[in-house]
């Protein structure tokens, strides 16, 4: 691996690990989510002083070994921490019956609506196939990131 491939990991690590944390609207209003993380003095708005302050203090956690600069085996260990905190929280989420376990019934998973709503969405001709070129459209459409609004049924 070169030197350039191996710093732009190294910064992209550095962002998923230390801003996206921060950036995150999911889970902004919730007790404990992005917004009271950020905003200090629980004025409602999070300041540029603010969200400096919350991007040190977790530079500074993710510095285990507090020598002020990142290494990669430090900000490997942070995504995997942040990685099985938002596992653990979605399973607690999603286990509504507290049995330890998720059953089918449990799951949100890609069935009902959400599968009709794609179908809505991709399926350019109404067959109820998807076809690699209807797949390919979404993709084009969406600019290959997100959800986007992808063709209509029938037009």
């Amino acid at each position: 691996m070169n030197s350039t491939t191996l710093f732009a990991g190294l910064v992209a690590a550095m962002s998923i690990t230390l801003v996206a944390p921060m950036a995150s609207a999911q889970g902004a209003d919730r007790p404990g989510g992005r917004m009271q993380m950020l905003d200090l003095n629980g004025d409602g708005s999070i300041t540029r002083a603010e969200a400096e302050g919350a991007f040190e203090a977790r530079f500074a956690e993710v510095d285990t070994d507090g020598n002020g600069t990142l290494s990669q085996d430090e900000l490997v260990a942070a995504a995997q921490s942040r990685a099985t905190d938002r596992a653990q929280a979605r399973f607690d989420r999603l286990d509504t019956n507290d049995d330890g376990q998720i059953d089918p019934a449990e799951m949100p998973g890609p069935r009902g609506d959400r599968i009709a709503r794609l179908f809505d969405r991709v399926d350019a001709n109404g067959d109820d196939v998807l076809t690699r070129d209807e797949l390919q459209a979404m993709r084009d459409h969406r600019g290959g990131r997100g959800h986007g609004a992808g063709h209509k049924r029938g037009g």
